[in-house]
């Protein structure tokens, strides 16, 4: 019996001590619906302003949470192939050494698409130069890479690629691969992932040279998005066969002009372990660009 009322108390106790939410605070908490980065700030500021309401504050961010996901879930279901894409196009300069020292013109695209399961994900690149009559540098690159979420943090992958870089010693190369990817770390501001899987690669070497082989594929991607306007991104990409290693690092720094205009400065640095005769092991491109989310 004592310890019946010692609970009725605590509880009523705290019903006491808790205050509705002032109105102007409730408002701008529901105003900051969807960014989770601004949501998490201003809660945290009206629960030191308005102590008294800490545990309704949490409840309505809490609400307000559930009704997202809620929202975004019921949107992924219902959406059509067609539906659902984003993306950015980009347009700018390069700057190479290697086996070409040469400016010219880069130019990019992006689409990305979400469902309850899958995150699709296309991606293509050209840098080209053209002086005095002659092409002298041209590089090409499409790629589809595909995840299939097993759990919040574990998933499944697929990725095709198609290249094309006579400068750096073959005239055209396909890879596909299959893997496993793990998030390990998966917040807002910061993600950081790691992957891994066998593949295929068919290259065309500039000496005439053809490698047909199977290969083994090692990637990790971070994501770092420093302040509300800028955003630092690492890709490296490493393949492995019999024949020849080639790794890829792809760092960007990009950041929000206004609205969907955005600029960027990226550095890709590229070593191939075994190039045609002649051809230099590695290859850098620095790209200054534009960019326009759509």
């Amino acid at each position: 019996m004592k310890t019946a009322i010692a609970l009725l108390s605590v509880t009523l106790a705290g019903a006491a001590s808790a205050a509705p939410i002032p109105d102007a605070v409730a408002a701008m908490i529901d105003a900051a619906a969807g960014d989770a980065a601004q949501l998490k700030t201003i809660a945290d500021i009206a629960k030191k302003t308005n102590p008294a309401s800490a545990a309704e504050i949490d409840a309505r961010v809490a609400a307000l949470d559930k009704a997202q996901a809620d929202a975004r879930t019921e949107k992924l279901a219902s959406q059509g192939f067609m539906d659902g894409w984003s993306g950015s196009g980009e347009a700018g300069a390069f700057l190479t050494s290697g086996n070409t020292s040469t400016r010219g013109v880069a130019v990019g695209v992006t689409l990305t698409k979400e469902t309850l399961k899958w995150k699709h994900g296309l991606r293509g690149f050209v840098d080209y130069q053209r002086q005095d009559g002659i092409t002298t540098r041209e590089r090409f690159f499409a790629g589809y890479e595909g995840n299939y979420n097993i759990s919040p943090n574990l998933y499944a992958l697929l990725t095709l690629a198609y290249e094309r870089d006579v400068f750096s010693g073959f005239n055209r190369r396909f890879a596909e691969s299959l893997g496993i990817g793990y998030r390990i770390i998966n917040s807002d501001s910061f993600k950081l992932a790691v992957e891994a899987g066998p593949a295929l690669r068919q290259t065309r070497f500039t000496d005439g040279v053809t490698s047909n082989a199977f290969a083994v594929r090692g990637a990790g991607n971070l994501r770092w998005v420093i302040s509300p306007t800028t955003e630092f991104t690492e890709n490296a990409t490493v393949f492995y066969d019999s024949f020849n290693t080639s790794f890829q690092s792809i760092t960007a720094l990009t950041a929000k002009l206004g609205g969907d205009l955005s600029a960027r400065a990226s550095f890709q640095f590229n070593s191939e372990s075994n190039p045609p005769f002649g051809r230099d092991n590695t290859d850098t491109t620095s790209r200054f660009t534009l960019v326009y989310a759509f």
